[in-house]
C-alpha cells in the first residue's frame, strides 16, 4: 500500500496521490514483472525514452552538441541512465558514462546496456582504473548535464560518490537523477551531508515518500510511465497514478504546497 493517505504531490491538470516506500514500488515493479511479464529491458526502454525528454529540455530542447555524463550503479536506474545516453548520442550529443562497481562485473541488465554503448564507441571507465577514471573526470569537467542512475540499496563506491556529490554541487553542473538524488533516502527523505542537489528528478512509475521531505534537493520532479497497469496500481493504493499518462509518457509533478512553475 501507499506510504500514507494524505496527498503529498499533484500534477498541473490537478491530480492529487501520495508518494510510495521503496519495498512498495519493488512489489508493483515485481508484478509488472510476474503478471504482466513485462521485462526489465522493456521497462528501461521506456523510462530512458523518457527521460531523454528530461535531458533534451535541459539542454535546450537539443542533443546536438551536448556533452553528457552518466554515473550509474549496477541497478534498474543505472540501466536506464545508460539507455538514455545512446537515445542522446543517436540525436548527436557525445557521451561518456562511469560504472561504479566493486570489480567491474555487473547484471545482465546493465552489462547488456554498456555493452551497447561500447559498440558505439562511447567510453565507459570504471572505477577500479585509475587512469580511465581520470578521463572520465575531465570528460566531465565539459559536461553540460549529468544523468545519475545510482539509487540502490548497496554501498559500492560510496566514498568516491560522495566526492564526486560534492563536486557537482560546488560546480553547479546540471544533474538529473533517477529515482532519487544521490545521498537522499527515498523512503524517510533525510539527506547525506553530501547529497546531491539535482536539477531535475525522474520517479519510475511512482514517486518515493521520501522525495517530499526531500524535495530541496529533488529540482524538477518528473514520473514517466514504466507499464505499470491501473489493476497493480490500485491494488497498492495509488489508484491515481494511472491517470497521469493520458497525453504523454512523462509529466511533471509538483510538492502539494508549492505553486505551479
Amino acid at each position: 500500500m501507499a506510504s500514507n493517505s494524505t496527498p503529498q504531490f499533484r500534477s498541473r491538470e490537478g491530480f492529487t496521490f501520495t508518494g510510495v516506500t521503496t519495498s512498495t514500488l519493488c512489489s508493483m515493479q515485481e508484478a509488472v514483472r510476474s503478471e504482466l511479464t513485462v521485462s526489465d529491458i522493456q521497462v528501461v526502454e521506456a523510462a530512458s525514452y523518457s527521460m531523454a525528454m528530461v535531458v533534451r529540455f535541459a539542454l535546450g530542447l537539443s542533443a546536438a552538441g551536448g556533452k553528457v555524463c552518466a554515473v550509474v550503479r549496477d541497478s534498474l536506474a543505472g540501466g536506464v541512465a545508460l539507455a538514455t545516453l545512446r537515445h542522446l548520442v543517436n540525436s548527436g550529443a557525445q557521451a561518456q558514462a562511469l560504472l561504479l562497481t566493486e570489480d567491474g562485473s555487473c547484471s545482465p541488465l546493465v552489462a547488456q546496456q554498456a555493452e551497447i554503448l561500447r559498440r558505439m564507441n562511447i567510453p565507459i571507465p570504471d572505477i577500479g582504473n585509475p587512469t580511465d577514471v581520470d578521463g572520465f573526470t575531465a570528460f566531465l569537467g565539459e559536461a553540460h548535464n549529468v544523468i545519475f542512475g545510482t539509487h540502490a540499496s548497496h554501498k559500492t563506491a560510496d566514498e568516491f560518490l560522495v566526492g564526486l556529490c560534492d563536486l557537482l554541487n560546488e560546480e553547479r553542473t546540471p544533474v538529473h537523477c533517477i529515482e532519487a538524488p544521490a545521498g537522499v533516502n527515498p523512503d524517510s527523505g533525510t539527506a547525506h551531508p553530501s547529497a546531491l542537489y539535482a536539477s531535475s528528478t525522474l520517479s519510475l512509475g511512482a514517486p518515493y515518500t521520501g522525495l517530499f521531505n526531500g524535495r530541496d534537493y529533488v529540482g524538477r520532479h518528473y514520473i514517466c510511465d514504466t507499464s505499470i497497469s491501473a489493476g497493480i496500481y490500485q491494488r497498492h493504493g495509488c489508484a491515481a497514478l494511472n491517470q497521469l499518462f493520458s497525453d504523454q509518457p512523462v509529466v511533471q509533478i509538483f510538492p502539494i504546497e508549492a505553486e505551479t512553475a
